[in-house]
């Protein structure tokens, strides 16, 4: 999310109580490093490589020889080695004076989205009487954190997305009213040319999923796999973009409707449990930071989930509540889940998240609602991207 910078970095090591942050890639195996570290996915990368940012001096790079050039971009003192003797002889100059380092590890794994070093490597760098730390935090605070110039460029395209899930309603009704006949995959079309019109990319084609597949929550039409779309179906749509540049951050917003002019009460009864979810979680976080305390990932989803289990559909909501949004659409900050995994990360201001609890009704169908959330520099947390849907859509109204 931006270029390294030693000065942020230690400032960070030293607010959170740390001697050092270690970085380790072999192969690749370590994307956030790398992302971190400004080292490009295209990097012929064969070797070990250790990147040590102490709190306090100079750091120290550990590069093997047939690759020493990997970190000259980088400040610090370059160690090189060939043999696995030299590399434990640098290793264990350069830790002799930290006691406690941070790495990208959770214990018990709990985090996997942090977890990117191998146990191995683990107990190597313990057996030098080092004490590892997960760096999950740390990477929120110099990886997730957006920047002004991001999060005035993302409203326009958050605001985009919303325009764009009306006007595919508006699509549908008009194909219907015309007795036409289309599909999952003509709305989802229809979505990709909003796209393209205003220059925005996507990594997937959006979701467009009718009845029973709205229930299946990663669902996606293809040419080839699709449903027509026809008069009293259940409709959801999910869409996600950014504008087309490597510093861009994403939007990503979920949306339901109904293909009538009424909408039968067994999709509103469940709509409103989910928006009731929805909207517990954003007040806890809202909540949280005017009263100027911490709220980690985890909270969020339990907030969210409690709705749901106290209306009686706890196991159809079969995902986390939320994801961080960065560069990436599932970024390296706080995730809100408390069921995949507990996320223990602290939620920081300048960073977004997705708030989007859902209930799946296998073989019937299944309502998401999805939002997403900013938190201001000066800790407002606000919902990009206009108003959060408040009903299902009768689309034929």
């Amino acid at each position: 999310m931006g270029k390294f910078n030693l000065k942020k970095m230690q400032s960070i090591l030293s607010k959170m109580k740390l001697d050092a942050w270690l970085f380790y890639d072999f192969r690749g195996s370590n994307d956030l490093a790398l992302d971190i570290l400004d080292i490009p996915k295209t990097a012929h990368l064969t070797r070990r490589f250790y990147y040590l940012v102490p709190k306090n001096g100079e750091p120290i790079k550990i590069v093997n020889g047939i690759e020493a050039g990997h970190l000259d971009h980088l400040p610090g003192k370059k160690l090189t080695y060939s043999s696995h003797t030299s590399l434990s002889s640098h290793i264990s100059k350069t830790l002799k004076n930290y006691k406690k380092i941070a790495m990208e590890y959770s214990p018990l794994n709990a985090i996997p989205y942090v977890s990117k070093v191998d146990a191995g490597t683990i107990e190597q760098i313990k057996s030098y009487g080092v004490e590892i730390a997960s760096s999950g935090d740390l990477i929120s605070m110099f990886n997730a954190v957006w920047t002004k110039e991001q999060f005035e460029e993302n409203k326009p395209v958050a605001n985009a997305l919303t325009e764009i899930v009306t006007k595919s309603f508006n699509f549908i009704k008009e194909k219907i009213s015309s007795n036409k006949q289309f599909t999952e995959y003509d709305v989802q079309k229809f979505i990709m040319n909003e796209f393209d019109k205003r220059g925005y990319f996507t990594d997937h084609p959006p979701i467009v999923g009718v009845n029973e597949n709205s229930a299946n929550p990663h669902y996606a039409p293809t040419k080839e796999i699709n449903k027509p779309i026809k008069e009293n179906d259940f409709v959801l749509i999910d869409l996600w973009a950014k504008l087309n540049k490597p510093d861009a951050v994403w939007a990503d917003i979920t949306w339901v409707g109904f293909v009538g002019k009424t909408v039968p009460e067994k999709y509103i009864k469940v709509f409103y449990i989910v928006a009731k979810a929805r909207d517990e979680a954003f007040n806890l976080v809202s909540s949280r930071f005017k009263q100027g305390k911490e709220v980690r990932g985890y909270e969020v989803d339990d907030a969210s989930r409690n709705v749901i289990k106290e209306a009686g559909y706890a196991d159809y909501f079969i995902h986390r509540t939320g994801h961080s949004i960065t560069t990436d659409l599932h970024g390296s900050g706080s995730h809100m889940d408390n069921f995949e995994t507990k996320d223990e990360r602290l939620i920081l201001p300048s960073t977004s998240f997705s708030i989007e609890p859902g209930i799946y009704l296998t073989g019937d169908f299944g309502v998401r609602s999805e939002i997403d959330v900013y938190i201001t520099p000066d800790k407002k947390v606000i919902a990009t991207g206009g108003e959060r849907q408040r009903e299902v859509i009768p689309i034929l109204k």
